[in-house]
């Protein structure tokens, strides 16, 4: 199932990395929506290339309700971002995997930060695949919509989070 989210940050490209390099700014996010940073590591930072990979586990009650009868009350979330080095005018590529291995479910995307007037735009495009058998497409069908409300949520969490440091 083909996704594909864009929304803009009011901060530049080079301040949205920073966000997305710390641990704090991914341990608030979890933690506004119930859950917990379970572990986080950062290889390189936010001024080159980076490998941002964070393990968090959130309750299953936003997802589609078929889907909480695989999961449980809780699930498991891997995504792993990796990020180039920064282009002259700050905006970066990069791809994101993520996993719910409860879930049997992947997806991959490209990410990017592109310099737009005094802000960002973060768009986001991929796809996304369950298999669980039988059920599974059913699953990333309903799941797909919730990709538009993530990035959303992302970008307010990044313009909110960066808001708080800069006074």
């Amino acid at each position: 199932m083909a996704f594909s989210a864009q929304r803009t940050v009011h901060h530049t490209p080079a301040e949205t990395a920073e966000a997305l390099a710390s641990e704090e700014f991914h341990r608030s996010v979890i933690e506004s929506l119930g859950g917990t940073l379970v572990s986080f590591s950062r290889e390189g930072d936010a001024e080159g290339p980076m490998t941002v990979t964070t393990v968090r586990s959130a309750p299953a009650r936003q997802l589609p309700e078929a889907a909480q009868k695989f999961i449980g009350d809780h699930v498991q979330v891997e995504q792993v971002e990796r990020w180039e080095a920064p282009e002259a005018d700050g905006s970066r590529s990069g791809t994101t995997t993520i996993t719910v291995a409860k879930a049997k479910a992947t997806a991959e995307a490209s990410m990017h930060l592109r310099a737009a007037g005094a802000g960002t735009e973060y768009a986001v495009q991929g796809s996304l695949s369950c298999r669980i058998p039988l059920v599974g497409s059913k699953l990333a069908t309903k799941a797909e919509p919730m990709v538009g409300k993530v990035v959303e949520r992302q970008a307010r969490e990044i313009d909110g989070w960066l808001s708080t440091r800069r006074g």
